[in-house]
């Protein structure tokens, strides 16, 4: 049943494996102001058995190749976005998290690595209405109808796909670096001269590095920088999955498969090796360097990351903001008031002008 607000997804299309309320027989949701299970119906509370001891699981050429069911729910596909989201509890209502669309169809699989582990949130849903409120009123270049918008319906808790991955990389090289070297010398004429030249040298050696849960996320919904300016999470909160801690929060299906990600982890310890080899030799430039890496160890784990998400739609643009769940930092675009910009410009434009006249003035 579709209106122009929410998709109802029915008892045939979600399932759970979260058991059902014992006061009542409710399906209960997680809180995250309690950290407990919660009855819609009646409020009756469960705790959840948590473990913070997750096991790191050995990366290998068979769990790469191999094609996993997770079978704790089904995947719902945005038609708008193409957004691919997981959704364990039955008889609840959505929309898409990321741009609104409230057309959501099943994809009819689940396929892929079961998580590991997750970050349950420790900020909850009016906290982080508070802290979007709160920078969106200190950026006065945004319109007046885009900060009085209310936002309540558009901002959803949501559960971000990463790896997770620790190596011990041993990396062998031999190059030739520079260091700039500056001399000052007096000219004839009594002025100084100053001259820079690179000194070149080669060097070789090895350098043995321990990377722990270095996180790649594995989501294409997220743009990089967005996601890493949302950095770090609390990895001490980190707890084994339990199917509990997501009923009835949204989680999004990872669309970066476990050997991509590997593969930028790689390309981030290559350029990590090349800078600290640059910081060893204290050089400035490299000319040339032959960087070999071994791997003593490859382990993953797969990781849901707490993060608000919050969509607005202004002028037929849709406009993003994520909120870390634990540390409350908040990154998004806004629009910009066109008055606005016009008044800002038109001030510096004052300023610089009356500057230049008491300059003018000053100097006659």
């Amino acid at each position: 049943m579709n209106n122009n607000d929410e998709t109802m997804l029915d008892e045939n299309q979600s399932n759970t494996l979260v058991k059902r309320c014992p006061n009542c027989g409710g399906l209960p949701g997680y809180d995250i102001a309690s950290g407990k299970l919660v009855c819609a119906h009646c409020n009756f509370s469960q705790d959840i058995e948590s473990d913070d001891k997750v096991q790191r699981r050995q990366l290998t050429d068979e769990i790469k190749r191999s094609k996993r069911t997770w079978d704790e729910g089904t995947v719902f596909r945005c038609t708008q976005c193409g957004v691919k989201e997981v959704l364990t509890q039955k008889d609840i209502t959505r929309r898409c998290a990321f741009c609104g669309n409230s057309n959501i169809v099943s994809a009819n699989e689940l396929s892929g690595i079961k998580p590991d582990s997750l970050i349950p949130f420790k900020i909850d849903i009016e906290r982080a209405r508070n802290i979007f409120r709160k920078w969106i009123n200190s950026k006065w270049l945004a319109p007046r109808m885009f900060k009085t918008y209310d936002i309540r319906e558009h901002m959803n808790a949501l559960y971000c796909p990463s790896w997770a991955f620790t190596s011990n990389v041993i990396g062998t090289y031999n190059g030739t670096f520079g260091r700039r070297v500056t001399t000052k010398t007096r000219g004839a004429n009594g002025q100084m001269i100053t001259r820079t030249q690179i000194n070149y040298f080669n060097a070789s050696g090895n350098m043995s590095l321990n990377y722990t849960d270095h996180i790649v996320q594995s989501s294409d919904r997220i743009a990089p920088i967005v996601f890493n300016t949302l950095k770090p999470f609390d990895l001490k909160e980190i707890r084994a999955y339990r199917t509990e801690f997501i009923t009835g929060i949204v989680t999004e299906h990872y669309t970066k498969e476990l050997e991509t990600c590997f593969n930028e982890f790689s390309n981030f310890i290559r350029s990590d090796l090349r800078r600290r080899i640059m910081q060893k030799h204290n050089a400035d430039t490299l000319q040339r360097l032959n960087l070999n890496t071994n791997f003593q160890s490859k382990q993953f784990n797969y990781i849901l990351l707490p993060l608000y998400i919050s969509n607005y739609n202004y002028k037929n643009k849709t406009y993003n903001f994520f909120i870390n769940g634990v540390s409350g930092k908040i990154v998004g675009k806004y629009p910009k008031s066109k008055p606005k910009m016009f008044f800002l410009f038109l001030g510096i434009g004052i300023l610089v002008a009356g500057a230049l006249g008491l300059i003018y003035y000053l100097s006659t």
